[in-house]
């Protein structure tokens, strides 16, 4: 486990790539179960409906099946475990940042009620999201062996399977 967040540290900071982490299956499941609670957790609390919260589940299940889909395009789907593990423990860190720093935000009615807390908070989210984004285009970019643009192509992609996946489900749930 110590080696696992050394690598994962290293990751966070661009000296390593998702080949340096190590090959653990069931520490994938682990960190997709941690992350989805988390997330459930989070988004029940806020109102979003389980529906949506489920179907929110699936999209990530496509995700993982998009990504298993081009590292076999490329010729490198023994590649999956080591680049879905540095994908998902990346995410997973920032939710964790994130999700306290969202509560601080809040939803401000109109400008005039927004406070410097506020703000920095914001601030917080989206360099943590910037970063977040860099970590994943890195992960991309050394998993598939492409080009930075084709890294975020890649993420583009897995997003948007994310989002038409997720989409999908709550329409057929009947979610509105």
């Amino acid at each position: 486990m110590i080696a696992f967040l050394a690598s994962f540290r290293d990751l966070c900071l661009f000296r390593r790539g998702p080949e340096d982490m190590p090959y653990a299956p069931w520490l994938l499941v682990a960190l997709l179960i941690v992350a989805a609670i988390a997330e459930a957790a989070f988004d029940l609390h806020g109102g979003v409906r389980a529906g949506v919260v489920a179907a929110a589940s699936i999209g990530t299940l496509a995700t993982l099946a998009a990504l298993l889909g081009l590292l076999r395009w490329r010729g490198r789907p023994e590649r999956f475990v080591q680049t879905a593990l540095a994908l998902v423990a990346s995410s997973l860190l920032f939710e964790l940042i994130a999700m306290p720093l969202t509560l601080v935000i809040g939803h401000p009615v109109s400008p005039a009620d927004i406070r410097g807390g506020q703000v920095l908070a914001t601030l917080a989210v989206l360099v943590l999201a910037i970063w977040q984004v860099c970590i994943s285009v890195n992960v991309l970019r050394r998993a598939l062996d492409i080009p930075v643009a084709g890294g975020v192509l890649a993420l583009l992609l897995l997003g948007f399977v994310d989002l038409f996946v997720t989409a999908l489900g709550t329409a057929a749930l009947g979610i509105t």
